[in-house]
């Protein structure tokens, strides 16, 4: 059997973590459900390591479709695409790159973004958040320049996720953790949505249910006109989700609505990120959610009260640790 080296994440894409990684794993799954998801691939994890040209040649290929998805030209206006590259290991750990943002920009193609949307300020600040986020995650110094060739860029940046499977604090961890060499990270590139587009757009992750109580209510945080590691970033204090639904009540009725599916679907407590750009709410991630020990007891009770999983399921779900802190 061939194994995929690149993959569209349309819902189709092996249901496999291990090729995927939990990144890619998780948006195909959304695609699958038919969840507000912006179209992504994945370089899968067996490409980890160097980036062959036949390999490269695929990524091209997926990118031409990403541009077929989202009606868009990446690297030139009049409607430019811009992408976020992503690690996504099949176990999540530390010490993994961060997520570049805004990927595809150059001065050129900053005012075709300002002519397409008649907001220079926006673009300018998209190109900004750019420039400072290559610069520290992919270059390792915020004040270097990006590649002026989009194309360039993107390498570069898949490079840079290959090579932080091998840094120090990553391997560190899967000695602590007996996991071995692992089998490596895969690349998700997605198209971008805009959190810091207009006061109509932010950033958010939430838990299905709280994750220090259990109780079965929403619970996150948000930020309006945010990318990324805005929300954690410690910059800016975070709005509630209560905030967010008094702002955005029927975005909150469907934030609601779409955990629930995920809940049932993963038939666990889940932990989501969301954007919304200009009024429209995508999904970027879903995974389990961490607990406490409290949480975790309530959360596998109410499951089997309401009959998503058994008794048995339940015990999984409490570990050793949350049988001590209880």
């Amino acid at each position: 059997m061939t194994i995929p080296l690149v993959v569209a994440l349309d819902g189709t894409a092996p249901a496999d973590r291990e090729l995927l990684g939990g990144k890619a794993f998780s948006v195909n799954g959304m695609r699958a459900l038919g969840l507000p998801v912006p179209p992504a691939f994945a370089i899968t994890t067996p490409v980890c390591g160097q980036l062959p040209d036949e390999v490269w040649a695929q990524v091209q290929t997926a990118m031409a479709q990403l541009e077929r998805d989202t009606g868009r030209t990446f690297g030139a206006g009049p409607n430019p695409l811009l992408v976020s590259v992503r690690s996504g290991a099949a176990q999540s750990m530390p010490g993994m790159m961060d997520t570049v943002l805004n990927l595809g920009l150059t001065p050129a193609v900053v005012g075709e973004l300002a002519a397409a949307t008649g907001d220079r300020a926006w673009a300018q600040d998209t190109w900004s958040r750019f420039c400072s986020g290559y610069g520290e995650i992919v270059l390792a110094d915020p004040d270097a320049a990006p590649p002026a060739d989009p194309y360039d860029q993107l390498r570069e940046a898949i490079a840079a996720v290959f090579g932080s499977w091998t840094n120090e604090r990553v391997a560190a961890y899967r000695r602590r953790h007996k996991l071995g060499d692992g089998g490596g990270t895969a690349v998700t590139v997605q198209a971008m949505v805009f959190g810091n587009r207009d006061d109509d757009s932010g950033t958010g992750v939430l838990f299905s249910r709280d994750p220090a109580t259990g109780v079965p209510e929403l619970f996150g945080e948000w930020l309006t006109r945010a990318q990324g590691e805005d929300v954690v970033s410690g910059e800016r204090t975070p709005e509630t989700l209560a905030q967010f639904q008094a702002h955005s009540p029927q975005l909150y009725v469907e934030l609601e609505r779409i955990a629930g599916i995920l809940e049932a679907e993963l038939r666990d407590l889940v932990d989501i990120e969301f954007t919304v750009e200009s009024g429209r709410l995508y999904m970027l991630q879903c995974r389990r959610g961490k607990r406490s020990g409290r949480a975790a007891a309530r959360i596998a009770v109410d499951l089997v009260n309401a009959g998503t999983i058994s008794q048995a399921e339940a015990l999984e779900h409490i570990s050793v640790d949350h049988a001590k802190a209880l």
